[in-house]
């Protein structure tokens, strides 16, 4: 015990002295900032002949004031004009006031997600203020929606035409009829070339001039015009049918019947062949069967757009089922592929992407009834075009 304390605890003179003297100095170090603090002479300033002069010398200034007018903005350096948000391009929202990033908000949402149907819809765009809002409201008009008439009518065109004043009227050499006038004819008299398209394409779809003022139907057809091109217009007066003179012992023309055909291998022309089948609904319905990759019912036909029902329900009985010729690969298609087909919106093709994502490849049909996300209608719909192989 003895030989531990002196080999540890033992210091010689020297080590002794130079302890000590590091004592001292660390000591000395931790007084040092009292030390100078007690001998240290604080000046003082005198500040008052310099607060005079800046009270003297500087304008009153409100600064809550200027704050806020450099956050309002100057709808009249930004020439703000009424615009409709279903049609306005972005130019016409900057010049609201909006800033650019709101103004893409708004156009995804027209173009993504749904019309403006009232003013009070922009309030569901993310990022639009309520004072922002409020601002812009006086300059929105929202038109609406015009109905789809089937009936032929003058083309109306909402592009401006040509002012009354720059056009003079070339008085005919000879009368003409509306109806059966050439084109080069009208224009040879001083109507503008717009407004002449309209009359030709009103007689391509059937329609018919019976009076000589019914061409004032016409959009863009002035009253003064019409009124110098009154004299030299001459209407053909159609005969009238005796019924009594036509001979109803004819026979009846046969009725056409249909060829039988398969919906998911018929040609271009085997569709033609079908009663009420022309190349433009021939086209509407190869179009849609490429879309969904084969049609898995003889229903699926009654779902192409355009076709008449009497044209459906007459080649209905024709009509054969064969396999599909294509199908998605559920577990190996993106949301973009998954989204094309006609049955999956984009909302539920990203659904099964995210789901597959979690929770690996979908074996059966069993695994999409797992997903919350999409009705059980949606799967019946999809089931038979979708392929589960890896």
């Amino acid at each position: 015990m003895k030989n531990l304390k002196t080999d540890y605890f033992y210091f010689t003179k020297r080590e002794r002295n130079g302890m000590l003297l590091l004592l001292g100095f660390a000591l000395l170090f931790l007084a040092l900032p009292a030390i100078v603090q007690k001998f240290r002479t604080i000046e003082k300033y005198n500040f008052e002949e310099f607060e005079q002069f800046m009270v003297v010398t500087t304008p009153t200034v409100n600064t809550y004031k200027d704050l806020a007018s450099e956050k309002s903005i100057d709808l009249s350096s930004l020439n703000p004009k009424p615009i409709d948000p279903n049609f306005a391009s972005k130019e016409d929202f900057l010049n609201l006031g909006l800033s650019p990033k709101l103004v893409n908000t708004i156009l995804n949402y027209r173009n993504k997600v749904s019309d403006f149907e009232k003013p009070e819809d922009l309030k569901k765009i993310y990022g639009m203020k309520e004072a922002d809002y409020q601002r812009i409201l006086p300059y929105i008009i929202i038109k609406p929606k015009q109905k789809i008439s089937n009936k032929p009518v003058a083309v109306a065109v909402n592009q401006p035409i040509q002012a009354a004043t720059s056009v003079v009227i070339q008085i005919p050499t000879q009368k003409f009829d509306p109806n059966t006038i050439a084109k080069e004819a009208l224009l040879s008299f001083g109507i503008p070339e717009k407004i002449v398209t309209r009359m030709i394409k009103f007689r391509d779809v059937g329609g018919k001039f019976k009076n000589p003022e019914d061409l004032e139907t016409v959009y863009g057809m002035k009253k003064a015009w019409v009124a110098q091109l009154l004299p030299w217009i001459e209407i053909a007066k159609t005969k009238k049918v005796d019924l009594k003179k036509i001979n109803f012992s004819r026979k009846k023309a046969k009725k056409k019947e249909n060829p039988i055909t398969d919906i998911n291998e018929a040609s271009f022309e085997d569709w033609q062949n079908l009663s009420g089948i022309g190349p433009y609904y021939a086209d509407k319905i190869m179009g849609y069967r490429e879309k969904l990759g084969g049609f898995v019912s003889i229903d699926q036909i009654l779902e192409t757009n355009g076709l008449p029902d009497s044209v459906k329900q007459s080649i209905l009985p024709a009509l054969r089922i064969s396999d599909i010729f294509r199908k998605i690969k559920i577990n190996s298609a993106s949301t973009k592929e998954m989204a094309i087909h006609p049955y999956i919106s984009w909302k539920e093709a990203n659904a099964i992407f995210k789901y597959r994502k979690n929770h690996g490849p979908f074996q059966s049909r069993v695994d999409l009834e797992k997903m919350l996300a999409i009705e059980p209608a949606f799967i019946d719909r999809i089931i038979f075009y979708l392929d589960f192989t890896k």
